[in-house]
């Protein structure tokens, strides 16, 4: 039992542990609502030891914050109507968005706009199903853009040259089929020009990589950095 009175079972580790994504989803929904960041941290820290995998902690992490910020984004554009327009709703994602990642700049282009319409399967209208896909795909990308590293990167308007000597030029991809909860939501593709002049490719996940540094020392490195760190484990 934890300070908050919450009680995260052994059948709720285990459910977690061998559900689906719609399982995990809903699972995750229930216990959000009355566990705390505390509770969530636990559950995250048991389900990847009993899972053999850390990618799932991330997930389970932001699991309170992605459902209420969700909830009261979604109640603030929808004003209690089933349908909204898909331009009023997606310019409020955009807000929230921004506000997320700390980006007073970086605004969505066509292209970002035109993405998040095929995730979210909207025409003219927009419904909280459709609201929800967007979220659950588009929050783990905020909480990753809002380390400094991958941040400089998005708020950056031209092609960006790290290193030095090594000068390894970089394009950085978001997976849009991976959505919340799955242990890759809010991952990145990153692909680059390496010090041999052939072209790699990775799936840069920072819950990999934290686990080896804390996430203090990762915000003051680069992205070659953590290419480094990644490709060394």
């Amino acid at each position: 039992m934890s300070s908050s009175g919450y009680l995260i079972s052994d059948v709720i580790i285990f459910k977690y542990c061998l559900g689906g994504m719609t399982d995990r989803a809903l699972l995750l929904k229930e216990v959000a609502t009355s566990a705390s960041e505390e509770d969530l941290f636990r559950l995250a820290n048991e389900v990847s030891l009993y899972s053999g995998c850390s990618h799932h902690r991330r997930q389970i992490v932001i699991a309170k914050r992605l459902i209420e910020e969700g909830t009261k984004v979604w109640n603030s554009i929808s004003q209690n109507n089933r349908l909204i327009q898909w331009e009023n709703g997606v310019f409020e994602i955009e807000e929230q968005f921004m506000r997320i990642t700390c980006s007073s700049t970086r605004s969505f282009t066509e292209q970002d706009f035109g993405l998040l319409r095929r995730i979210s399967g909207c025409g003219e209208y927009m419904a909280q199903e459709n609201f929800e896909k967007i979220w659950r795909w588009l929050y783990p990308v905020a909480f990753t853009l809002t380390s400094d590293s991958i941040n400089t990167i998005w708020n950056s308007t031209s092609p960006k040259v790290l290193g030095s000597s090594r000068a390894w030029n970089i394009c950085t991809a978001l997976p849009t089929s991976r959505s919340w909860p799955h242990s890759d939501a809010g991952c990145l593709i990153v692909t680059y020009v390496g010090s041999d002049y052939t072209i790699h490719h990775r799936l840069l996940s920072l819950d990999y990589i934290y686990s080896s540094c804390e996430e203090s020392e990762m915000n003051g490195k680069s992205l070659e950095d953590m290419l480094i760190v990644r490709q060394r484990q």
